[in-house]
């Protein structure tokens, strides 16, 4: 849990906001929900598939496969 955001390759402009709000490391954003994760400025399905990769998490637990 001690890899850093940067580390990820985000986009410029999510690291420099989730640096303001904090979040410098992906162990600091585990108590995070998916619904609060996506809800910052910035952060898009593909941040968020690779900061949950990180973490360990699933990126979208509720959603269903199709057949």
């Amino acid at each position: 849990m001690d890899t850093k955001l940067a580390d990820l390759k985000l986009k410029p402009w999510l690291l420099a906001e989730l640096n303001q709000l904090g979040y410098e490391t992906v162990g600091d954003m585990q108590h995070l929900s998916v619904t609060d994760a996506l809800r910052i400025p910035g952060m898009g399905g593909r941040d968020w598939r690779k900061v949950a990769s990180a973490l360990g998490r699933d990126p979208f637990p509720n959603l269903r496969k199709q057949k």
